[in-house]
């Protein structure tokens, strides 16, 4: 098959959509999933539980991105996390080993660090070595497709074959168009240190934002993995993805201290010269993949009081 050609799992999700689309202006995409993509593209209808299909909808290929799993926040029991994250994962890696992929970049998640259950940072800001420690099921989930994963790659290492590369992102809050005016509500609600941008917000809230105040953008997010599958990258990789600064440009180590009790040591202080630097450290996705965001908190605020302007 083409060189300039990806598979795609997962590519009709919430952010499968942007990741087409980041790859449309030149590439040959294919799309599979359990429902249809809104784009023009070649559409497999394929479970990621469905082994034997998985198997055949890899073949020919030379590069998938997988983003193909449940969600966090979708009510479905916990062993549909794992049947769908966990052993959905293995099918896709296993396929791809088996039919000769040479990459693959698999949708992880910063919520494999368990901060969203209370537990701190051990140091700030938080880089790719920074212990994971999941308590939730979507979480453990993350961790565990990241093993998987590492797993291959090891496989590779031994006998010089199967998947070259398997590069796992780990994506923040991805705040979405159409749950940003959500997110502005919630904002709104609460006292301008901690974010309300002084502007009225109708609607509902969005209802839970991120303890350590991380996002990215749909658009930063979808580049990220576009970025990711066309750098030459190492048998195994992990890097965060996250906007350089704060949902809603709160002050971090100040929030941080106030709302969260975090008193973390610093291991590197010039991080936070800006007050509103994200307490995730991005810098290696920007050397290894030459990804930055850019769009921080302004354009979010931007991109929804222009729309319903």
């Amino acid at each position: 098959m083409a060189e300039n050609t990806v598979l795609i799992t997962g590519g009709s999700g919430r952010l499968g959509h942007f990741v087409v689309e980041a790859m449309l202006p030149d590439h040959r995409v294919e799309v599979l999933d359990v429902s249809a993509p809104g784009q023009d593209v070649v559409y497999r209808e394929v479970d990621i539980r469905d082994v034997a299909a998985v198997r055949s909808a890899v073949r020919g290929h030379d590069r998938i991105i997988h983003l193909a799993g449940i969600d966090d926040g979708v009510e479905v029991p916990d062993h549909t996390y794992f049947e769908v994250n966990v052993q959905g994962t293995w099918n896709l890696l296993r396929a791809a080993e088996e039919e000769g992929v040479k990459k693959v970049v698999v949708a992880s998640s910063a919520a494999s660090y368990g901060f969203n259950t209370g537990d701190a940072p051990h140091y700030l800001p938080v880089d790719e070595a920074h212990a994971q420690r999941p308590r939730r099921t979507y979480d453990l989930t993350k961790q565990l497709m990241e093993r998987t994963a590492e797993s291959f790659a090891r496989r590779h290492a031994a006998s010089g074959t199967g998947i070259a590369s398997i590069v796992c992102l780990r994506p923040t809050l991805v705040a979405r168009p159409v749950k940003t005016p959500q997110m502005l509500a919630e904002l709104a609600t609460l006292p301008a240190e901690d974010g309300n941008p002084g502007i009225a917000f109708d609607g509902p809230i969005y209802g839970g934002l991120p303890a350590l105040r991380t996002y990215v953008t749909s658009r930063d997010a979808a580049a990220a993995f576009r970025a990711a599958l066309l750098a030459d990258t190492a048998p195994f990789s992990v890097y965060l993805i996250a906007a350089r600064d704060t949902l809603g440009s709160v002050d971090t180590l100040d929030f941080l201290a106030r709302n969260r009790g975090m008193h973390p040591p610093l291991y590197d202080e010039g991080w936070f010269s800006r007050a509103d630097a994200s307490p995730f450290d991005t810098r290696a996705a920007e050397r290894d993949l030459g990804w930055v965001a850019q769009d921080d908190w302004s354009a979010v605020i931007r991109s929804v009081t222009e729309t319903n302007s």
